[in-house]
């Protein structure tokens, strides 16, 4: 059962969108200054440093933890639909997610669309990827990760440096990855009453525009549940069970397994997407960002 600190941050956030839809459709800045003002004045760990860096002319941030475990570190991706999100909004998930794997952590600030749609989001996640390695960074100690959009992306990004005979990553682990702007899961309509953090086709459907434009959505970069999974590097993949992106996930499990790939399934039950967002708040949040840094301890 979901702990009662998650239970009450899920009863405000229902609030929250109750008395949004009552009104007239926010427009993209007041989104994006919405999604800032919630979660950029979390919390973070003690002793967590944060330094700004160019990476590969893509604005990130190292994220360092009391304790790194020699060059071990992790590239990512932060989430919000391809159109909102920042460093600010996520520092205080990548660093329990940092402090959890003690390794040093890229955050990236790619660029959002509309003012910059796909490719750009996935040329700076190769920038940044590549920035890395020519900076020191070693393929073989380093983990992809992101969340949402990020998670997305993060499988979009292994994808390109397959395709490209670049070096992998020595994992990646997604958070309630979004792998189908197309909304061909189930779960996108089975749970659009059920995930109070998305409700479903009508709430994706801008950002998809926004996004992909001239794009055909079933690119595999743009949407990789619909490109091929053999040779990825090895991935956990996290999902609620109340998600309406559930599928998004299941699916892209199924096809690593059909492609003979390492994929670990974590659903979490009862849980909304990206829950992890509660982390300062819920326990449940903790818990999740505590399994995916063990995970990503496991293999860097």
């Amino acid at each position: 059962m979901p702990s009662d600190a998650y239970n009450a941050a899920i009863a405000a956030l229902k609030q929250q969108m109750q008395e949004s839809a009552a009104g007239p459709p926010p427009d993209l800045a007041t989104t994006r200054a919405g999604f800032e003002a919630g979660y950029s004045s979390m919390p973070v760990p003690d002793g967590v440093s944060f330094a700004p860096v160019d990476a590969g002319g893509v604005p990130s941030e190292w994220v360092t933890p009391p304790e790194v475990e020699g060059n071990r570190a992790i590239l990512y991706l932060h989430g919000g639909g391809y159109v909102v999100g920042s460093l600010n909004t996520h520092r205080h998930v990548v660093s329990r997610l940092a402090q959890g794997a003690k390794a040093r952590l890229l955050n990236v600030d790619y660029r959002l669309a509309p003012e910059n749609p796909y490719p750009a989001a996935l040329d700076d996640a190769m920038a940044a990827w590549q920035w890395h390695l020519a900076n020191g960074g070693e393929a073989a100690h380093t983990a992809i990760s992101g969340d949402s959009a990020g998670g997305g992306l993060a499988v979009a990004l292994c994808m390109k440096l397959r395709d490209e005979g670049l070096p992998l990553p020595a994992c990646a682990a997604p958070i309630s990855p979004w792998t189908d702007l197309t909304f061909s899961g189930d779960s996108m309509t089975d749970r659009a009453d059920r995930d109070p953090m998305l409700a479903g086709a009508n709430a994706l459907s801008g950002m998809v525009m926004a996004y992909a434009q001239g794009t055909d959505a079933t690119d595999p970069y743009v949407s990789p549940v619909f490109g091929t999974f053999d040779n990825l590097p090895p991935m956990m993949i996290q999902v609620g069970t109340e998600e309406v992106l559930y599928d998004d996930s299941t699916r892209v499990v199924k096809a690593i397994e059909n492609a003979n790939g390492s994929v670990e399934f974590r659903p979490w039950q009862d849980m909304m997407h990206v829950w992890h967002l509660l982390a300062g708040v819920a326990p449940e949040a903790e818990e999740g960002i505590a399994e995916l840094a063990a995970y990503i301890d496991d293999r860097t």
